[in-house]
């Protein structure tokens, strides 16, 4: 561990690296555990990259009645940050999820907390930094065999016998759109043994690379999801892994980056 280093007063907000390193602990203590996800899920799997040491990507996971919940989540920014929102995200998600009964009820209840809480700090600076969260949030009813869907600003993806399916979100963020009041809608989708499904943040699609230099996009991420399906669930994550390797090459990531991918 590096020694702590004396900087001039303008300099002393500056973290250090033994800060970061911690505050990248908690943010691991405060996620769902392997053991969590696997009493929730028989066949899932996480792509998690942050562009930092820190994320503000982070996955929420939980059982309510038998129904599993699974949301992908996006803060604004990177780095420390989006690491600190993702703090205030969770605390504020567990609050809607408390009494949620449903995806679409649990973002218009995660989205009035969000508010609340910007209203008490600098909401000026807030809105200007653009704050807020985008995610997709799933109830997946094993019996029932059918998936409940809300997002915000992000869609899910079911990958069917070789084909995608996509079932978009509501066009706005939690907490950061003031100016856009849509009704987040839910959507029910019966889903069949064998379907994967996906969600994830837009930092994937939004990484540079390839011969040309440009973002891989959402043609880009189908055609690798589509390409990773083929294989079992435990070994997708490693092989979308690796093509984004290939894909960015030694150019720097430009956003975090989380996927998440279970077979029903």
């Amino acid at each position: 561990m590096l020694p702590h280093k004396q900087f001039p007063n303008n300099q002393a907000h500056i973290p250090l690296r033994e800060d970061i390193l911690y505050a990248r602990s908690i943010q691991g203590m405060l996620a769902p555990t392997e053991d969590d996800l696997n009493s929730m899920f028989l066949h899932l799997d996480i792509y998690d990259k942050p562009r930092g040491y820190l994320s503000g990507d982070f996955l929420f996971a939980r059982m309510q009645n038998d129904i599993t919940f699974l949301a992908v989540c996006d803060c604004t920014g990177h780095g420390m940050s989006a690491a600190l929102m993702t703090v205030l995200a969770r605390e504020k998600f567990s609050q809607a999820f408390s009494k949620a009964i449903g995806p679409s009820h649990l973002l218009t209840r995660l989205d009035e907390k969000f508010r609340r809480s910007i209203l008490r700090g600098d909401k000026g600076g807030l809105m200007r930094a653009g704050i807020g969260m985008d995610l997709a949030v799933i109830a997946f009813d094993p019996y029932l065999q059918s998936i409940r869907f809300a997002g915000a600003r992000r869609p899910m993806w079911i990958v069917r016998n070789g084909s995608l399916l996509e079932f978009k979100g509501t066009p706005r963020s939690i907490g950061g759109n003031f100016w856009r009041n849509d009704v987040f809608v839910e959507t029910t989708i019966p889903v069949r043994s064998g379907d994967l499904v996906y969600l994830f943040t837009d930092g994937i699609s939004d990484q540079f690379g390839g011969a040309n230099d440009k973002k891989l996009m959402r043609y880009g991420l189908r055609k690798l999801i589509l390409k990773a399906s083929e294989l079992d669930v435990e070994d997708q994550i490693a092989y979308i892994s690796s093509q984004m390797r290939i894909w960015q090459s030694d150019r720097e990531s430009t956003d975090d980056q989380m996927l998440a991918v279970f077979k029903v």
